[in-house]
Protein backbone atom coordinates (compact mmCIF):
# COMPACT_ATOMS: atom_id res chain seq x y z
CA UNK A 1 0.00 0.00 0.00
CA UNK A 2 1.39 3.72 -0.94
CA UNK A 3 -0.23 4.81 2.63
CA UNK A 4 2.55 2.34 4.63
CA UNK A 5 5.65 3.55 1.84
CA UNK A 6 5.14 7.31 2.00
CA UNK A 7 5.48 9.33 5.06
CA UNK A 8 1.97 10.67 7.24
CA UNK A 9 2.97 14.16 5.99
CA UNK A 10 3.09 13.83 2.53
CA UNK A 11 0.13 11.62 2.79
CA UNK A 12 -1.40 14.79 4.55
CA UNK A 13 -0.20 17.06 2.14
CA UNK A 14 -1.38 14.99 -0.85
CA UNK A 15 -5.15 15.54 0.72
CA UNK A 16 -4.74 18.98 0.45
CA UNK A 17 -3.28 19.33 -2.78
CA UNK A 18 -5.01 22.69 -3.26
CA UNK A 19 -2.59 24.47 -0.73
CA UNK A 20 -0.26 24.15 -3.15
CA UNK A 21 0.76 27.04 -5.31
CA UNK A 22 3.06 27.08 -8.31
CA UNK A 23 6.02 29.07 -8.43
CA UNK A 24 4.80 31.61 -10.64
CA UNK A 25 8.17 31.26 -13.14
CA UNK A 26 6.93 31.01 -16.50
CA UNK A 27 3.16 32.28 -15.36
CA UNK A 28 3.73 35.87 -14.40
CA UNK A 29 0.37 36.69 -15.01
CA UNK A 30 -0.83 34.50 -12.33
CA UNK A 31 -1.45 36.26 -8.61
CA UNK A 32 -0.12 34.73 -6.10
CA UNK A 33 -2.21 35.74 -2.79
CA UNK A 34 0.37 34.35 0.11
CA UNK A 35 2.23 36.96 1.36
CA UNK A 36 5.69 36.39 0.83
CA UNK A 37 8.30 35.26 3.72
CA UNK A 38 10.59 38.27 4.42
CA UNK A 39 14.07 36.84 3.93
CA UNK A 40 17.50 39.41 4.16
CA UNK A 41 19.59 38.96 1.43
CA UNK A 42 22.22 36.56 2.40
CA UNK A 43 25.79 37.34 2.85
CA UNK A 44 28.33 35.42 0.79
CA UNK A 45 29.90 32.90 3.14
CA UNK A 46 27.49 34.22 5.56
CA UNK A 47 24.96 31.34 7.67
CA UNK A 48 21.86 33.12 7.76
CA UNK A 49 19.33 31.92 10.64
CA UNK A 50 17.25 29.14 8.82
CA UNK A 51 13.91 28.69 9.95
CA UNK A 52 12.60 25.09 11.00
CA UNK A 53 10.09 23.53 8.75
CA UNK A 54 6.89 23.55 10.43
CA UNK A 55 5.10 20.61 10.58
CA UNK A 56 2.36 20.22 8.10
CA UNK A 57 -1.41 20.20 10.16
CA UNK A 58 -3.74 17.12 9.78
CA UNK A 59 -6.66 17.77 8.08
CA UNK A 60 -10.20 16.29 8.12
CA UNK A 61 -11.10 13.09 5.58
CA UNK A 62 -12.65 14.95 3.11
CA UNK A 63 -9.66 16.24 1.14
CA UNK A 64 -9.72 20.10 0.04
CA UNK A 65 -10.98 20.53 -3.86
CA UNK A 66 -8.61 21.95 -6.06
CA UNK A 67 -9.64 25.28 -7.44
CA UNK A 68 -11.51 25.87 -11.19
CA UNK A 69 -9.64 28.64 -12.19
CA UNK A 70 -6.58 29.48 -14.05
CA UNK A 71 -5.64 32.14 -11.63
CA UNK A 72 -2.82 29.94 -9.36
CA UNK A 73 -4.12 31.15 -5.67
CA UNK A 74 -3.48 29.55 -1.82
CA UNK A 75 -6.45 27.96 -0.40
CA UNK A 76 -7.32 27.47 3.33
CA UNK A 77 -6.12 24.34 5.08
CA UNK A 78 -9.41 22.86 7.02
CA UNK A 79 -9.16 22.86 11.19
CA UNK A 80 -6.76 19.50 12.20
CA UNK A 81 -8.48 16.65 12.54
CA UNK A 82 -7.92 13.97 15.21
CA UNK A 83 -8.29 11.30 13.19
CA UNK A 84 -5.40 10.11 11.12
CA UNK A 85 -5.86 10.72 7.53
CA UNK A 86 -6.88 7.95 5.39
CA UNK A 87 -4.75 6.63 2.47
CA UNK A 88 -4.10 8.20 -0.63
CA UNK A 89 -3.72 6.43 -3.52
CA UNK A 90 -2.61 7.98 -6.83
CA UNK A 91 -5.81 8.69 -9.50
CA UNK A 92 -5.62 9.60 -13.22
CA UNK A 93 -1.82 9.02 -14.86
CA UNK A 94 0.55 6.81 -13.29
CA UNK A 95 3.02 8.15 -11.23
CA UNK A 96 6.37 8.26 -12.89
CA UNK A 97 9.20 5.80 -11.48
CA UNK A 98 8.26 3.24 -8.25
CA UNK A 99 7.20 3.98 -4.93
CA UNK A 100 10.44 4.62 -2.67
CA UNK A 101 11.79 1.75 -1.17
CA UNK A 102 14.98 -0.69 -0.65
CA UNK A 103 17.53 0.13 -3.81
CA UNK A 104 20.78 -0.70 -4.14
CA UNK A 105 22.76 2.42 -4.49
CA UNK A 106 25.96 2.32 -6.18
CA UNK A 107 28.65 3.73 -3.73
CA UNK A 108 30.98 6.00 -4.92
CA UNK A 109 35.10 4.77 -4.79
CA UNK A 110 36.30 7.57 -3.45
CA UNK A 111 34.38 10.58 -1.56
CA UNK A 112 35.26 14.27 -1.69
CA UNK A 113 37.07 15.92 1.64
CA UNK A 114 34.93 19.17 3.14
CA UNK A 115 37.81 21.02 1.39
CA UNK A 116 37.37 19.77 -2.02
CA UNK A 117 33.37 20.42 -1.72
CA UNK A 118 32.00 23.76 -3.39
CA UNK A 119 29.07 25.27 -3.87
CA UNK A 120 26.75 28.03 -5.52
CA UNK A 121 23.90 28.31 -4.40
CA UNK A 122 21.10 30.83 -6.31
CA UNK A 123 17.55 32.15 -4.79
CA UNK A 124 15.66 35.04 -6.34
CA UNK A 125 12.35 35.24 -4.00
CA UNK A 126 11.24 38.88 -3.86
CA UNK A 127 11.36 39.96 -7.64
CA UNK A 128 11.07 43.82 -8.79
CA UNK A 129 7.49 44.56 -9.82
CA UNK A 130 5.77 44.05 -12.09
CA UNK A 131 7.12 40.16 -11.78
CA UNK A 132 5.46 38.27 -9.01
CA UNK A 133 7.18 37.17 -6.08
CA UNK A 134 7.86 33.46 -5.18
CA UNK A 135 6.70 32.03 -2.10
CA UNK A 136 10.30 30.59 -1.02
CA UNK A 137 13.21 30.93 -3.00
CA UNK A 138 15.19 32.60 -1.01
CA UNK A 139 14.44 30.13 2.12
CA UNK A 140 14.90 27.27 -0.63
CA UNK A 141 18.92 28.45 -0.31
CA UNK A 142 18.86 29.10 3.41
CA UNK A 143 17.79 25.42 3.99
CA UNK A 144 19.83 23.70 1.45
CA UNK A 145 23.00 25.89 2.90
CA UNK A 146 21.88 25.04 6.40
CA UNK A 147 21.84 21.17 5.02
CA UNK A 148 25.35 21.73 3.93
CA UNK A 149 26.81 23.32 6.85
CA UNK A 150 25.22 20.60 9.17
CA UNK A 151 27.01 18.06 6.62
CA UNK A 152 30.52 19.64 7.29
CA UNK A 153 31.32 21.34 4.67
CA UNK A 154 33.19 24.75 5.06
CA UNK A 155 31.17 28.11 5.02
CA UNK A 156 33.96 29.84 2.90
CA UNK A 157 33.30 26.57 0.09
CA UNK A 158 29.85 27.97 -0.21
CA UNK A 159 28.72 31.15 -2.27
CA UNK A 160 25.22 32.25 -1.76
CA UNK A 161 23.26 35.21 -3.33
CA UNK A 162 19.80 35.74 -2.82
CA UNK A 163 17.01 38.70 -4.36
CA UNK A 164 18.95 41.93 -4.67
CA UNK A 165 22.08 40.43 -4.73
CA UNK A 166 20.80 37.80 -7.65
CA UNK A 167 21.76 39.75 -10.68
CA UNK A 168 22.42 37.82 -14.05
CA UNK A 169 26.18 39.18 -13.49
CA UNK A 170 26.15 37.62 -9.93
CA UNK A 171 24.26 34.14 -11.47
CA UNK A 172 27.17 34.58 -13.96
CA UNK A 173 30.01 35.07 -11.95
CA UNK A 174 29.02 32.39 -9.35
CA UNK A 175 29.09 29.72 -11.89
CA UNK A 176 32.46 31.19 -13.15
CA UNK A 177 33.95 30.34 -9.86
CA UNK A 178 32.35 26.88 -9.70
CA UNK A 179 34.29 26.12 -13.14
CA UNK A 180 37.65 27.48 -11.79
CA UNK A 181 37.26 25.16 -8.56
CA UNK A 182 36.53 22.34 -10.08
CA UNK A 183 39.39 19.71 -10.99
CA UNK A 184 39.60 16.00 -10.56
CA UNK A 185 38.92 14.92 -6.88
CA UNK A 186 36.44 18.10 -5.90
CA UNK A 187 32.91 17.76 -5.86
CA UNK A 188 30.92 20.73 -6.70
CA UNK A 189 26.72 21.63 -6.68
CA UNK A 190 25.04 24.13 -8.22
CA UNK A 191 21.52 24.90 -7.14
CA UNK A 192 18.76 27.74 -8.61
CA UNK A 193 15.25 28.37 -7.08
CA UNK A 194 13.57 31.13 -8.87
CA UNK A 195 11.33 31.94 -11.87
CA UNK A 196 12.30 30.50 -14.99
CA UNK A 197 11.78 32.84 -18.20
CA UNK A 198 9.82 31.06 -21.67
CA UNK A 199 12.14 32.77 -24.09
CA UNK A 200 10.39 31.28 -27.09
CA UNK A 201 12.15 28.59 -29.65
CA UNK A 202 12.46 25.63 -27.13
CA UNK A 203 14.60 27.97 -25.01
CA UNK A 204 14.35 28.63 -20.88
CA UNK A 205 16.39 30.74 -19.20
CA UNK A 206 17.38 31.58 -15.48
CA UNK A 207 15.64 34.08 -14.41
CA UNK A 208 17.67 37.55 -11.93
CA UNK A 209 16.67 40.05 -10.64
CA UNK A 210 17.40 42.40 -12.97
CA UNK A 211 16.08 40.40 -15.46
CA UNK A 212 19.80 40.40 -17.29
CA UNK A 213 18.53 36.37 -18.24
CA UNK A 214 20.69 33.18 -17.80
CA UNK A 215 19.36 30.85 -21.08
CA UNK A 216 19.44 27.22 -20.51
CA UNK A 217 22.34 26.30 -23.21
CA UNK A 218 24.50 29.23 -21.43
CA UNK A 219 23.94 27.63 -17.95
CA UNK A 220 24.87 24.20 -19.96
CA UNK A 221 28.05 25.56 -21.34
CA UNK A 222 29.32 27.29 -18.52
CA UNK A 223 28.66 24.28 -16.09
CA UNK A 224 30.18 21.66 -18.34
CA UNK A 225 33.44 23.09 -17.54
CA UNK A 226 33.36 22.27 -14.33
CA UNK A 227 35.55 19.18 -13.69
CA UNK A 228 35.38 16.60 -11.30
CA UNK A 229 32.07 15.75 -10.16
CA UNK A 230 28.98 18.40 -10.29
CA UNK A 231 25.54 18.10 -9.33
CA UNK A 232 23.20 20.43 -10.95
CA UNK A 233 19.78 21.20 -9.26
CA UNK A 234 16.96 23.62 -10.50
CA UNK A 235 13.69 24.01 -8.69
CA UNK A 236 11.81 26.21 -10.92
CA UNK A 237 9.07 25.62 -13.56
CA UNK A 238 10.64 24.25 -16.93
CA UNK A 239 13.73 23.10 -15.09
CA UNK A 240 13.92 20.02 -17.31
CA UNK A 241 15.20 22.05 -19.74
CA UNK A 242 18.36 22.56 -17.89
CA UNK A 243 19.50 19.15 -18.57
CA UNK A 244 20.59 19.09 -22.00
CA UNK A 245 24.14 18.47 -22.42
CA UNK A 246 24.89 18.06 -19.38
CA UNK A 247 24.20 14.80 -17.36
CA UNK A 248 27.07 11.97 -17.99
CA UNK A 249 28.94 9.80 -15.88
CA UNK A 250 30.30 12.44 -13.22
CA UNK A 251 27.81 14.97 -13.84
CA UNK A 252 24.35 14.51 -12.12
CA UNK A 253 21.40 16.74 -12.97
CA UNK A 254 18.40 17.09 -11.19
CA UNK A 255 15.11 19.62 -11.38
CA UNK A 256 11.74 20.13 -10.11
CA UNK A 257 9.84 19.25 -12.98
CA UNK A 258 9.75 18.32 -16.87
CA UNK A 259 10.48 20.85 -19.44
CA UNK A 260 6.99 21.25 -20.52
CA UNK A 261 5.87 21.40 -16.58
CA UNK A 262 5.25 23.76 -14.28
CA UNK A 263 6.70 23.76 -10.25
CA UNK A 264 4.91 24.15 -7.20
CA UNK A 265 5.64 25.93 -3.73
CA UNK A 266 4.13 24.62 -0.30
CA UNK A 267 3.05 27.73 1.41
CA UNK A 268 3.27 25.51 5.17
CA UNK A 269 6.84 25.39 4.23
CA UNK A 270 7.59 28.37 3.08
CA UNK A 271 9.83 26.58 0.02
CA UNK A 272 9.59 25.08 -3.10
CA UNK A 273 7.75 21.46 -3.14
CA UNK A 274 11.36 19.77 -4.35
CA UNK A 275 13.77 21.54 -2.04
CA UNK A 276 11.15 20.84 1.12
CA UNK A 277 11.03 17.00 -0.19
CA UNK A 278 15.07 17.09 -1.01
CA UNK A 279 15.74 18.86 1.78
CA UNK A 280 14.04 18.58 4.82
CA UNK A 281 11.30 15.72 4.68
CA UNK A 282 14.11 13.64 2.95
CA UNK A 283 16.58 13.69 5.37
CA UNK A 284 14.15 11.47 7.74
CA UNK A 285 11.58 10.10 5.90
CA UNK A 286 13.65 8.53 2.70
CA UNK A 287 15.83 5.94 4.41
CA UNK A 288 13.79 3.26 2.55
CA UNK A 289 16.22 0.29 4.27
CA UNK A 290 16.29 1.60 7.74
CA UNK A 291 19.66 1.58 7.97
CA UNK A 292 20.23 5.30 9.14
CA UNK A 293 21.66 6.53 6.26
CA UNK A 294 20.36 8.19 3.55
CA UNK A 295 21.55 8.10 0.33
CA UNK A 296 21.09 10.61 -2.85
CA UNK A 297 19.85 7.79 -5.31
CA UNK A 298 16.70 7.55 -1.98
CA UNK A 299 16.39 11.65 -1.28
CA UNK A 300 15.69 11.71 -5.53
CA UNK A 301 13.24 8.33 -5.13
CA UNK A 302 11.61 9.34 -2.84
CA UNK A 303 11.30 13.50 -3.19
CA UNK A 304 10.43 12.37 -6.96
CA UNK A 305 7.96 10.01 -6.62
CA UNK A 306 6.34 12.11 -3.25
CA UNK A 307 6.13 15.74 -5.35
CA UNK A 308 3.81 14.13 -8.12
CA UNK A 309 1.51 12.82 -5.13
CA UNK A 310 1.61 16.38 -3.76
CA UNK A 311 0.76 18.02 -7.26
CA UNK A 312 -1.44 15.52 -8.76
CA UNK A 313 -4.60 17.26 -8.27
CA UNK A 314 -3.27 21.00 -9.26
CA UNK A 315 -5.29 22.42 -11.87
CA UNK A 316 -4.99 24.12 -14.57
CA UNK A 317 -0.91 23.26 -14.85
CA UNK A 318 -1.48 19.56 -13.71
CA UNK A 319 1.34 17.88 -11.59
CA UNK A 320 4.66 18.22 -11.74
CA UNK A 321 7.41 15.38 -12.37
CA UNK A 322 10.87 15.45 -11.45
CA UNK A 323 14.22 14.78 -13.21
CA UNK A 324 17.24 13.42 -12.67
CA UNK A 325 19.86 12.23 -15.07
CA UNK A 326 23.40 11.48 -15.33
CA UNK A 327 25.81 10.14 -12.81
CA UNK A 328 24.25 6.78 -11.69
CA UNK A 329 26.13 6.51 -8.47
CA UNK A 330 24.11 7.54 -6.09
CA UNK A 331 25.18 5.42 -2.82
CA UNK A 332 26.55 8.66 -1.32
CA UNK A 333 25.93 11.18 1.77
CA UNK A 334 25.80 15.36 1.62
CA UNK A 335 28.33 14.65 4.43
CA UNK A 336 30.66 11.83 1.90
CA UNK A 337 29.68 13.32 -1.41
CA UNK A 338 31.81 11.33 -4.43
CA UNK A 339 34.73 12.62 -5.86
Amino acid sequence: MLAEMLSNRVRTIALAAAVVVATGAGVTAAVLHERPVAVPAAAVSAVPAVPAVPAVPAVTAEPVAPQPTPVVQTATVPAPSLEPAPAVEPVGDPLDGPPPGPFADTAPARTAAPADRYAFLVGVQHYRAPTHPTIGSAVDVQHIQARLLEAGWLPQNIRVVTDGQAAGAAIRGGMEWLVQQGRPGTFTFFHYSGHVKQQGGGTEALWPIDRAFVPDREVTRTLSQVRGKLWVDVAGCEAGSFQDGLPSDRVLFTGSSSPLQKSYEYPGWGTSVWTGLMFDVSATEADADHDGRVTMGERIRYSTYSAQLITRLQVPHGRQTPQHAGDPVLGWTLDAPPA
